[in-house]
């Protein structure tokens, strides 16, 4: 039984731990994961701005105001990586994503481009790979 708690209380600590670094995750970096977890539920929650899409030579519109998206987020996607230029938060990365549009799909590596005003961060753009 003792064995059974001590199991117990290392999870709860474990899971404690995990959600407190989650919540310390920079303003960027959950702004990007809020756009795509909204994109790809389609619920739009919490979603604002207008961003578009580049897939290989073609370009397609998002627009979470409006609920609508030319290309769909197909989740999961993994692996976001704050993108810096002079010091200054430019974007972030995406180290696997899946879009469908056009009638394809499209698989690998993003950059999130992101506007600054206020402190406050908003998608303007994602170049999948």
């Amino acid at each position: 039984m003792r064995r059974v708690m001590a199991v117990a209380v290392a999870l709860l600590a474990l899971l404690g731990a995990a959600g407190l670094t989650w919540a310390q995750a920079p303003m960027h970096i959950q702004t990007v994961q809020d756009f795509l977890l909204g994109w790809g539920k389609g619920t739009w929650e919490g979603v604002t701005g207008k961003a578009m899409v580049k897939v290989g030579d073609k370009e397609y519109a998002i627009d979470p105001e409006a609920k609508k998206s030319d290309a769909q987020l197909v989740l999961p996607f993994k692996g976001l990586a704050t993108v810096r230029d002079k010091g200054k938060v430019a974007g972030v990365t995406v180290e696997s994503i899946a879009v469908k549009a056009g009638g394809e799909e499209k698989k690998g590596k993003a950059t999130v481009s992101l506007a600054e005003k206020d402190g406050k961060f908003t998608v303007t753009g994602i170049t999948v790979e």
